[in-house]
C-alpha cells in the first residue's frame, strides 16, 4: 500500500507540475509505469522461480552485453544494466547457497565476475566502478547480523553521491567551472554546464520547477538535478522518497540478508551512477530497477 501510494503521489506531482504548460509529461508517466510493471513482474516470478528468476535475467544480460553496441544502448547504460544483473546474480547465489545448491551458487559467482569484467569493456568509467562496488558489497555481506544497519548506510552512501553532485552544481554556480583543457575535461566541464543549468532552474522554480520535459538542455545529465529543475524540490523528495521505499520494501524481504543487501548494493550503485549520469532516461534501465526489486522482495 506504501508502494501504491508513493507511486500515485508522483504521477499526481507529475501532472501537476504540468498542468497549465505545454509540458510533456508522458515521459515520466510511462517511466513511472515502466519500473511498476517491472516490479509487479519480478513480484510474481521471484515467488514462483526464486533462483531461475534472478540467474536468467543475469545470465541474458552477460549473453546480450557484448552484441549491444552504440545503436542499441551507450556505454552509460550498458553499464547500469550490466550493475543491475551482477545484483541479480549475487542475490540468486545467496539465495540458491541458502537452499544448499552449491553448483546454482558457484555458477552464480561465475556468472557475476563475467558480468562485472564486461563493465570494464565500456566506455563507462562510473558503471564500471559501479559493477564493481555491487561486488564489493557482495562479497562482504555474506556474514552480516544487522540487516537495517546495512540498509541504511547504503541509503547514507546514495544522499553522499547527490550531495556532491548539488554541492558541484552550486560551486559550478559561483563560478568554480574548470577549464578544458583536454577531452576528458571538456567532458567534465560540459556535464557541470548542465549541473549549473538544471540547479539554476531548480532555484528559480522552487515548486513546480519548469515543468516535465521542459528542461531547456533536454538532459541535465543528472536524475536528482533533472527532477528538482523540472518538478521542483518536492520531485526531487518523492524520488528520494521511492528510493527510500525501495530498500524499506527490501528490509521487509524474506530472502536471506545477503540475498537482500546484494539487490539493495545494485540498486544503491544505480541511484549513484544516476546523480552522475542520465542513465534512468533509458527504458531498459528502468524496467530492470523495477524487476531487480520485484525479484528481490519476493515472497518465495
Amino acid at each position: 500500500m506504501a508502494g501504491f501510494l508513493l507511486l500515485a503521489a508522483c504521477a499526481a506531482w507529475t501532472d501537476y507540475c504540468a498542468a497549465g504548460r505545454e509540458a510533456h509529461p508522458e515521459g515520466v508517466l510511462l517511466g513511472l509505469l515502466a519500473v511498476a510493471a517491472g516490479y509487479a513482474t519480478g513480484r510474481i516470478a521471484g515467488a514462483l522461480l526464486p533462483i531461475a528468476a534472478l540467474l536468467v535475467p543475469a545470465a541474458a544480460v552477460a549473453v546480450f552485453a557484448p552484441t549491444a553496441g552504440p545503436h542499441v544502448l551507450d556505454g552509460d547504460s550498458l553499464a547500469a544494466l550490466l550493475g543491475l544483473a551482477v545484483g541479480a546474480a549475487c542475490c540468486g547465489g545467496y539465495a540458491a547457497r541458502a537452499r544448499g545448491l552449491r553448483w546454482t551458487a558457484r555458477a552464480s559467482v561465475l556468472i557475476a565476475l563475467l558480468l562485472a569484467a564486461e563493465s570494464l569493456l565500456t566506455d563507462a568509467t562510473v558503471g564500471a566502478l559501479a559493477c564493481g562496488g555491487v561486488l564489493v558489497v557482495a562479497g562482504s555481506v555474506h556474514r552480516p547480523r544487522h540487516r537495517r544497519r546495512a540498509l541504511t548506510l547504503l541509503a547514507l552512501c546514495a544522499l553522499l553521491a547527490v550531495a556532491a553532485v548539488l554541492v558541484l552544481a552550486h560551486g559550478s554556480n559561483a563560478g568554480g567551472t574548470p577549464a578544458a583543457s583536454g577531452p576528458g575535461t571538456q567532458v567534465s566541464a560540459q556535464r557541470l554546464s548542465l549541473w549549473r543549468d538544471a540547479l539554476r532552474e531548480a532555484e528559480q522554480h522552487p515548486w513546480r520547477g519548469v515543468g516535465p520535459g521542459d528542461f531547456v538542455d533536454g538532459s541535465a545529465s543528472s536524475a536528482p538535478l533533472q527532477q528538482a529543475a523540472e518538478q521542483g524540490w518536492p520531485g526531487l523528495a518523492l524520488l528520494g522518497a521511492a528510493f527510500v521505499w525501495s530498500l524499506w520494501s527490501l528490509g521487509r524481504s524474506p530472502r536471506p540478508t545477503p540475498a537482500v543487501l546484494s539487490a539493495a548494493g545494485a540498486l544503491t550503485a544505480l541511484g549513484a551512477q544516476a546523480a552522475v549520469t542520465p542513465v534512468l532516461s533509458v527504458p531498459a534501465v528502468v524496467v530492470g530497477t523495477g524487476l531487480l526489486l520485484g525479484l528481490g522482495a519476493a515472497r518465495p
